[in-house]
């Protein structure tokens, strides 16, 4: 026999790397966000709203559940938050986000 055989899943797998890319995409741009919020004093909640939601949109998209897209969130607030003076901002932001990422992840399509 020559050549190469066929790969089964092929085309899955170059969906699954896609929609992992998109998901990094809206990742950095919620982690940039959040660097935002915790670095300035004053932050736009729909700006950082509408960031959550394309984070959660691309999640759900990739097949994740509603509890791993709340854990991602939650996680990134975190490890973004560590790395400026601990305040009371971060547990507000948390549930906030917490609220928006569940908001979002159930909302019916239109």
């Amino acid at each position: 026999m020559t050549g190469r055989r066929g790969r089964k899943g092929s085309a899955k797998r170059g969906e699954q790397r896609v929609a992992r890319n998109a998901r990094s995409k809206a990742h950095i741009n919620l982690a940039k966000a959040l660097a935002a919020v915790f670095s300035a004093g004053i932050y736009t909640k729909d700006d950082l709203q509408a960031a959550v939601c394309t984070f959660v949109a691309e999640m759900k998209e990739g097949g994740d559940t509603g509890e791993a897209v709340v854990r991602a969130a939650q996680g990134l607030v975190n490890e973004v938050g560590s790395r400026f003076p601990s305040s009371e901002r971060t547990q507000i932001l948390l549930a906030d986000m917490v609220t928006w990422c569940l908001a979002e992840y159930y909302r019916e399509s239109a």
